[in-house]
C-alpha cells in the first residue's frame, strides 16, 4: 500500500470505469441486436496476488458489475465473463510499475510474480474466448486449470494467504526478487517449458 501512485490508479480507471462507460453507452445497441458483452476480467478477481493489490481490485470490481448488470438484463444482453491466468503480454515479459509511478521492465520482478505458473499464448487464449462465446458460454477461464483456483479460495482461503506469502514475500533486509518462488523457477528451469518463446526472448517494449 505504500506504493501507490497515480499509475497504480490507472489500473482502477482503465479496468473498471473503462468498462462500465463503454457499456453504459453500448447498451441500446445490444438489446437491438440482441448482443453479447464479452467481460475481460483476471483470475486475479479472485486470487489475491501480492504487490497487485490495485489490479486484483480492479477485476474483482469489473466482475461483480458484471455479474449484477446479468440480473438487470435478464434476457436482453447476454454476459460472458472471461477470466484469464497469466497470458502472454507485456506484464508477463516484465512490464511493472515501479514505485515511482514510472513504467518499469523488470524479469525478475516477473519471475517473482509468476514463477511455475503457466503462461498461455495470446493465440491460444482468444480462441478459447471466442469459441466459448460463441457456444454461448457464461464464464470462460483459460488455462481451464486455473478454475481449480477459485475452489481452493472458497473452501481453504487461509492456506492460499499463506502459501501466497511463503512463495512471493521476503523478510526484512531482503530483496522481492530473493522470494521463493523465483528460487524455485531457477532451480528448476522450468520456464523453457511453461513460458512461450516472446516471453523467454525479454524485449518488451518500454513505451
Amino acid at each position: 500500500m505504500e506504493h501507490l501512485s497515480k499509475g497504480n490508479s490507472n489500473a482502477t480507471d482503465i479496468n473498471f470505469w473503462g468498462s462500465v462507460y463503454m457499456t453504459r453507452f453500448a447498451i441500446p445497441y445490444l438489446r437491438d441486436s440482441e448482443g453479447r458483452i464479452i467481460v475481460l476480467s483476471s483470475s486475479a478477481s479472485w486470487m489475491p496476488t501480492p504487490r497487485m493489490s490495485l489490479y486484483c481490485a480492479s477485476k474483482a470490481a469489473m466482475a461483480q458489475f458484471f455479474e449484477a448488470l446479468r440480473i438487470e438484463f435478464g434476457r436482453d444482453i447476454k454476459i460472458t465473463l472471461v477470466t484469464p491466468g497469466y497470458v502472454e503480454s507485456e506484464m508477463t515479459q516484465g512490464k511493472f510499475i515501479d514505485k515511482t509511478g514510472k513504467v518499469d521492465v523488470n524479469p525478475q520482478m516477473r519471475d517473482v510474480q509468476v514463477s511455475i505458473t503457466p503462461v498461455v499464448k495470446v493465440e491460444d487464449c482468444a480462441k478459447a474466448i471466442v469459441n466459448g462465446a460463441c457456444r454461448g458460454e457464461r464464464y470462460i477461464t483459460v488455462p481451464a486449470c486455473f478454475r481449480v483456483t477459485y475452489l481452493w479460495k472458497v473452501f481453504c482461503p487461509e492456506l492460499v494467504e499463506w502459501i501466497l506469502r511463503l512463495l512471493c514475500l521476503t523478510s526484512s533486509g531482503t530483496t522481492p526478487e530473493d522470494a521463493l518462488s523465483k528460487k524455485i523457477l531457477d532451480y528448476t528451469g522450468v520456464q523453457k517449458v511453461l513460458y512461450p518463446v516472446t516471453i523467454q526472448e525479454l524485449e518488451p517494449k518500454t513505451k
